[in-house]
């Protein structure tokens, strides 16, 4: 992650410096990406930019990092849902309002494309299916095993719609089915 000197400029130049980083990563993938290229058109010297990450690998994980946080503030927390069809609702409306952000921010859509999957679920699906089981769509004796395969079937889903951003809507459409029949639920009416 960044170091500290980083951390302290102000918001508009951190804004500034990730934009440029985004659209080389983006556009270049991690691999094609040149630090030097990127710290030269972000307008800061070899010497600051050393002051603000370790290197390209620090620099892309800043990146990523800072897309997962847009993408996270743009769905927001997971709100306990009233009843069934609340919780379908909240879950497909979150799927498509994630769509929208990858779709009006490509650059987000590609670095996310290239980031590794954690091995444990995330916050957020965590608290997606805790709901799901206090709503009864979950067996809670399955509490661990199923918010790990939950999180699989929503990784899974994320690459796919990753890959194929023009059908992301077509996918995203998908998950409450998928995820019924994981948990042995009614799915919702399309």
């Amino acid at each position: 992650m960044p170091l500290p000197r980083f951390d302290r400029l102000p918001a508009d130049d951190k804004a500034a410096i990730l934009s440029v980083a985004r659209a080389h990563f983006a556009r270049d993938g991690y691999d094609g990406a040149s630090y030097n290229k990127i710290i030269h058109e972000a307008g800061i010297s070899k010497t600051s930019a050393y002051h603000y990450f370790d290197g390209k690998s620090d620099l892309f994980a800043t990146v990523l990092a800072d897309c997962v946080t847009r993408a996270q503030t743009e769905i927001g927390d997971w709100t306990p849902a009233t009843d069934a069809a609340g919780f379908w609702a909240q879950l497909t409306a979150t799927s498509h309002t994630l769509v929208q952000h990858l779709n009006t921010h490509p650059d987000d859509r590609s670095v996310l494309a290239q980031a590794p999957r954690s091995p444990e679920p995330n916050p957020w699906t965590q608290a997606m299916v805790d709901d799901a089981i206090r709503l009864r769509l979950v067996n809670p004796a399955e509490r661990t095993l199923i918010t790990v395969a939950t999180q699989g079937v929503l990784d899974a889903l994320d690459d796919h719609a990753l890959d194929h951003p023009a059908r992301a809507s077509e996918i995203a459409g998908q998950l409450p089915i998928l995820l019924a029949r994981l948990w042995a639920a009614t799915a919702p009416a399309p």
